[in-house]
């Protein structure tokens, strides 16, 4: 027993479950070989499988030494796994990279990576180490600082293992730069060209940095003399001069780099974003880096984005594989989400999707690699828990409708196999998948033209699908029960179906009908009300926006000539209202409404009820728009109450953290206003204080914990008592005031988060406190008063107890001075040389505000000429004294 108790013990404290590790120790660094994944925590180096099973452990501290691993290369070529650390003057050790137990190779006094906790790159250049890093060893007199080198790999290379001799020289690059920080880095196979991104900081500007040398050449002096170097500026909107992550994206031709730069404004919506760079030809210098031995560099070269894809207040990893033409991007945040965003051939970005997000407001580690061997997984490190997250959540679409709207170009359906897959998993089978230039179209769209003579009308459905194969296809169009059309008037060919019939099917309400397309099994179904173009009209003098909108909302051509609404002769290009309407010119019978304030403006992924808009001229505002980024589907939420100030409405959930744009929609469907919204993670609760209130209610109970800011309410279980919360911005304190309850016991405590709540632990009821009589003892010129107290498990505070003493109508207040288990002692001050006396006390209030708001509890205790009786007043359920 006593071992299944231990064994227990073990997994709680080195926790697997499934693709998630949680370690006892803050993760440092992560890094994936081509057969196992290296995790370097605090105290210990773990070996792993690529599903993070363990197989292998070494540690890193012993009782009198802690040694700080930075630098952890595979190097797979070579089948080792190379660490340096800062034990005593420095270290680097050589282990089997299937075996971490197995040393090779140790070598002492001997820094490679940082001293301190400078941040620092390394990877395998060519044959080499390369090392870029702030030189901490640095004199004040100085002014070259050495920050990047290329070490020894082999024992029979230039100078011997880990040496950075070269064959005339040390082989490594200066600068005349102090502060540096070194953020990324990699090796290019073919050509043989290594990069290394580093932020650097003078007196006068931030700026980011690109290095490139040529790995091909055979002496590391020649390496290092192939120097060039850019700045990387980032954005046109503000100024960005940080980089906080980056990632190289799998290209044949050329080299497109993906930065992460940050304003380090934390709290800017857009502080941070992410970028696209041809960094194929870095030629140039920068002004304070060279080769060692050569002049100072004075010559400036800058590289601009191709396009900035994603905004956000906190992108803190980035990684990218390509498909095809697609490429996708991963950012993690500092919020704990793990994104995944689309890019077509054009750079043009889609919807971003979370692929996981955190319940708390972990950051994601800035390194991110994928699994090596199908590249479906990436891994993901959050403080002490190293997840495995799936990259192509296919299988969780059952339709080939959800499949598309997915919009992954990864994902497709397979109709041999009835199921949404990758490409690989669907073999000998059409495979649908969504067009490389489809991804703002919606899955089934729909035109409309009259052949001339005005006598016959064709209906083209089409879908936004590509195939592998010719999968079989069909469709129907009916209206009522009666088929439209049947025979040579239905042409289908996938992705396209045409129907043919008699305009005078048109009625001057239009004619509803129902399509339904079939692609294998797989049935789809629309429905819409086709109308007469020409009788699309406007009652306004001139032609309107409303009626472009509802023109080309009908599957008609607007003519920008004519400024009417027509039939279309022949199939043309499909267009959106934004671009058909864009410039028609427009009568407002309203005055444009303004948002001027929303309360609260932060919600969490859950969502938030009853948030309070302000503004002017808000009553034409027919329902309210939430739009994250990239110009996504948003979400609309209807207005709950208005006036022509204020309008109330609801926070719809969310998919992502971070922040979304807010306005406020009229009925010609333009939105109005800019207002931002936040969403973060749910509430975490770790307690209430005090634990325990008394039963007539009205006690000041304290909740702790994160993110309580968008906490609506409390409820106490089983009564479903609905208990209003107080939050205050500047401290980050929660309370709120517990209900009466004639009774004591334990209850579950609920925070009310959106439409759903998250356990705080329980509250517990006593009965009121006991009070039975006073003393008084002079001290000086004050008057000390004992007031007795029955034992409870109450723990009054100080701030919860008031006491007014009487003698006849003269009031003095008694500060409290301590509260016992047994009495709560106070002092009434007197003048010097005066003596007190007390006939009563008065106003022994317990100071928070019952919950039906009746006032505060008052204990009158009699002394003196009292009778017995007369020492008792009750005021309903509120605290006895005797």
């Amino acid at each position: 027993m006593r071992g299944y108790l231990l064994g227990i013990l073990v997994l709680l404290k080195y926790c697997i479950c499934g693709d998630v590790v949680n370690f006892d120790g803050d993760i440092k660094d992560f890094v994936v070989g081509n057969s196992k994944l290296f995790v370097l925590t605090e105290h210990r180096l773990h070996q792993m499988r690529h599903d993070l099973h363990e197989e292998k452990r070494k540690d890193i501290t012993n009782a009198t030494h802690h040694n700080r691993v930075n630098i952890l290369v595979p190097f797979d070529t070579n089948g080792t796994l190379i660490t340096c650390g800062t034990f005593e003057d420095g270290y680097c050790e050589v282990l089997d990279i299937n075996d971490i137990t197995n040393s090779i190779y140790n070598e002492t006094t001997l820094l490679v990576g940082p001293r301190q906790n400078g941040k620092s790159v390394a990877f395998i250049s060519g044959r080499y180490l390369l090392v870029g890093k702030k030189d901490e060893d640095a004199k004040a007199q100085d002014n070259r600082y050495s920050v990047v080198s290329l070490l020894s790999t082999l024992q029979n290379q230039s100078g011997g293992i880990f040496s950075r001799t070269a064959e005339s020289s040390e082989a490594f690059i200066q600068s005349t730069v102090r502060d540096v920080e070194f953020v990324d880095g990699f090796q290019r196979v073919s050509p043989s060209e290594s990069y290394l991104f580093l932020n650097a900081k003078t007196d006068s500007e931030r700026k980011v940095l690109v290095l490139w040398m040529n790995s091909s050449k055979g002496k590391k002096s020649d390496i290092i003399k192939s120097l060039q170097a850019a700045t990387i500026r980032c954005c046109s909107d503000k100024v960005r001069p940080v980089l906080v992550a980056s990632t190289v994206i799998p290209s044949v031709n050329g080299v497109i780099w993906a930065g992460a730069f940050s304003a380090q404004n934390q709290q800017d919506p857009e502080n941070s974003a992410l970028a696209l760079y041809d960094i194929s030809n870095v030629q140039g210098q920068v002004k304070g880096f060279c080769a060692n031995g050569e002049k100072p560099c004075g010559s400036e070269s800058e590289l601009q984005p191709l396009s900035v894809l994603f905004k956000y207040s906190s992108i803190s990893a980035v990684a990218a594989d390509r498909n095809g033409s697609w490429i996708v991007l991963f950012i993690g945040t500092s919020d704990g989400q793990l994104i995944k965003l689309e890019l077509d051939e054009k750079f043009t970005p889609g919807c971003p999707t979370v692929l996981y997000k955190s319940d708390d407001e972990q950051a994601v580690l800035p390194r991110m690699p994928f699994d090596p061997v199908d590249f479906k997984h990436i891994y993901i490190a959050l403080k002490k828990q190293l997840r495995r997250v799936s990259v192509v959540p296919c299988a969780k679409y059952s339709t080939l409708k959800d499949c598309r709207a997915a919009l992954d170009p990864l994902c497709g359906w397979c109709v041999n196999t009835l199921r949404c897959s990758t490409q690989d998993e669907c073999s000998k089978s059409s495979w649908v998948f969504t067009p490389k230039d489809s991804l703002q179209e919606l899955l089934v769209s729909f035109q409309v033209w009259a052949e001339k003579p005005f006598s016959k009308i064709t209906l083209h459905l089409s879908l936004s699908l590509e195939s592998t194969e010719n999968p079989t296809f069909s469709c129907t169009f009916t209206t009522g029960s009666v088929k439209l059309c049947d025979g040579s008037d239905l042409d289908a060919v996938f992705p396209n179906c045409y129907c043919s019939f008699s305009n005078q099917l048109l009625s001057i309400g239009g004619l509803n009908i129902s399509a339904e397309v079939a692609v294998g099994d797989q049935k789809i179904t629309e429905r819409l009300v086709l109308k007469d173009c020409l009788n699309i009209k406007d009652n306004s003098p001139s032609a309107s926006y409303t009626q472009c909108v509802r023109c080309i909302s009908a599957g008609c051509h607007w003519s920008s000539s004519s400024q009417r609404c027509e039939w279309a002769h022949e199939r043309g290009p499909k267009l959106n209202i934004q671009d058909a309407c864009n410039d028609v010119l427009y009568e407002t019978k309203y005055e444009e409404p303004e948002i001027l304030s929303l309360e609260p403006s932060k919600a969490s992924f859950h969502g938030r009820n009853n948030v309070l808009l302000r503004g002017r001229n808000l009553e034409s505002v027919t329902k309210i728009r939430v739009q994250g980024d990239l110009e996504c589907i948003p979400k609309e939420s209807p207005v709950l109450d208005r006036s022509s100030d204020t309008l109330r409405f609801h926070i719809p959930p969310s998919a992502t953290k971070g922040t979304v744009k807010v306005c406020v929609v009229t009925p010609d469907d333009r939105c109005h206003g800019n207002s931002i919204i936040t969403y973060s993670s749910q509430p975490s609760c770790t307690g209430i204080q005090p634990t325990v209130t008394w039963s007539s209610g009205g006690r000041k109970i304290h909740v702790q914990g994160s993110n309580l800011e968008v906490v609506e309410s409390v409820i106490i279980r089983p009564f479903d008592k609905v208990l209003k919360t107080q939050y205050n911005t500047s401290s980050g304190d929660m309370w709120f005031h517990s209900h009466p309850y004639d009774g004591g016991g334990q209850f579950r405590l609920l925070l009310n988060v959106g439409n759903t709540t998250v356990d705080c632990g329980y509250l517990s009821y006593e009965y009121d406190p006991e009070f039975s009589g006073f003393t008084t003892l002079q001290v000086a010129s004050d008057l000390q008063v004992n007031i007795k107290k029955t034992l409870d498990m109450l723990n009054l505070r100080i701030s919860e107890v008031t006491v007014t003493g009487l003698q006849g109508d003269q009031q003095y207040p008694c500060v409290l001075e301590k509260i016992e288990s047994n009495a709560v002692i106070c002092k009434i001050k007197g003048e010097s040389g005066a003596i007190i006396a007390v006939d009563s006390l008065t106003d022994v209030w317990f100071q928070s505000p019952p919950y039906d708001g009746r006032g505060l509890f008052i204990l009158v205790l009699n002394v003196g000429n009292a009778t017995e009786d007369d020492r008792y007043l009750f005021f309903e359920s509120d605290p006895k004294f005797t």
